[in-house]
C-alpha cells in the first residue's frame, strides 16, 4: 500500500461520530464516511492492479471529502493530515496516464468551482462554511496549478483530487446548490 493510502486508513480507523446515523446530520456524516472508505478500497483495487495513478488520485479524493466533514464538524478526526503528503513514486510507464488524469482533474475542479454557489443564508455560520470551502477548493486548484508548473505532476494530481473531494462532500451536506454541472457531483 501506497503511504498516502496508509494515511487515509489510519484517519479512518479515529473518525468518531458526533451525531447518531439516525438524525439528518448523523447520516450525512454516514455518507460522506462511506465515501471515504469507499475510495480507500477503490485506492486499495488499483494499487493492488499496478495502477499508482489512480490509486494516488482515489486516496487524495478520499481525503478531501474526509478534511470536508471533519471541517464542518460531522465528526472528529484525531491528526487530520498528519503523516500525509501529495507527493508520490508513480513508474515511469506511468507517466503519460499521470500527465492526462491531473489535466483532467484540473479541469473538473475549475468546472465544479464554476457550478456550485452557497445554499444557506448568507447570515448563517454554514453560508461562511461554504465560502471557507470554496476558498479551500480554489487554494487547492492554485497550489495543484504551482506545482504542476514545477513538474510535481503527482502531487498536482493530488491537490486537484482533494480539493474536488472537499466540493463533492459540501454538496452531499447540503451547503451548496448547484447552478452548473451536476452530473459530476455525488448527489
Amino acid at each position: 500500500m501506497t503511504p498516502l493510502l496508509s494515511a487515509l486508513a489510519a484517519a479512518l480507523r479515529t473518525v468518531a461520530p458526533l451525531s447518531p446515523e439516525e438524525t439528518p446530520l448523523g447520516a450525512v456524516s454516514a455518507v460522506i464516511v462511506r465515501m471515504a472508505r469507499s475510495y480507500l478500497s477503490d485506492g486499495e483495487v488499483f494499487f493492488a492492479r499496478g495502477d499508482d495513478v489512480n490509486a494516488h488520485a482515489s486516496a487524495a479524493y478520499a481525503f478531501g471529502w474526509l478534511d470536508a466533514g471533519a471541517y464542518i464538524g460531522f465528526y472528529q478526526v484525531r491528526n487530520p493530515g498528519e503523516d500525509r503528503s501529495f507527493d508520490g513514486m508513480v513508474p515511469e510507464g506511468q507517466q503519460q496516464q499521470l500527465q492526462e488524469k491531473t489535466e483532467r482533474y484540473e479541469r473538473l475542479l475549475c468546472e465544479a468551482l464554476r457550478s456550485l454557489s452557497p445554499a444557506p443564508d448568507p447570515e448563517t455560520p454554514m453560508y461562511s462554511a461554504a465560502v471557507r470551502i470554496l476558498s479551500r477548493a480554489q487554494d487547492a486548484l492554485e497550489q495543484g496549478k504551482r506545482l504542476r508548473d514545477e513538474g510535481r505532476t503527482a502531487c498536482a494530481l493530488g491537490w486537484f483530487s482533494c480539493g474536488f473531494g472537499w466540493l463533492d462532500a459540501g454538496v452531499q451536506a447540503g451547503i451548496f446548490s448547484v447552478v452548473g454541472s451536476r452530473e459530476i457531483f455525488t448527489v
